[in-house]
């Protein structure tokens, strides 16, 4: 999916993290759990807009991580609708891939204001690959 197809922009309505546990160690990798919801709110002829909410949370109980805001595309239909697909390869919709990406260093800031592990650039699409399991387009809440 080119880039030059489709413009996204990605606005924030609340960025949240919370530490769920006092007890910090350096020595832990935590791994992250996350739920996803994607629904689109409007659509015109050449553009369209998504609300979206993420939680994260590590395993063991560390910091859990809430994102949610509207990602409004703009674009020819036929490439709005070919950015809603899902990637074979990864099993996520190419939008939720680009709403990560513009979201990223924003959990990124936080996490490190908190002195807490953040999930990595890739998260979404490695958490996919490593569990197996697939995101249907149409699922509106899901576990990756």
């Amino acid at each position: 999916m080119s880039s030059d197809e489709v413009r996204v922009d990605v606005k924030l309505f609340n960025l949240a993290g919370a530490l769920t546990s006092e007890t910090q160690r350096d020595d832990l990798e935590p791994t992250f759990d996350v739920n996803v919801k994607l629904e689109e709110i409007e659509r015109g002829i050449d553009e369209a807009a998504f609300k979206f909410a993420i939680a994260m949370e590590t395993k063991p109980s560390v910091v859990r991580f809430d994102v949610n805001g509207v990602a409004k595309v703009y674009g020819k239909s036929e490439d709005i609708d070919k950015l809603l697909e899902v990637d074979p390869e990864t099993k996520v919709p190419y939008l939720l891939k680009r709403i990560y990406q513009r979201i990223f260093i924003s959990i990124f800031l936080l996490s490190g204001v908190m002195n807490a592990p953040h999930p990595p650039p890739d998260f979404l699409f490695l958490s996919i690959k490593k569990t197996g399991e697939e995101m249907k387009p149409a699922e509106a809440d899901g576990k990756v």
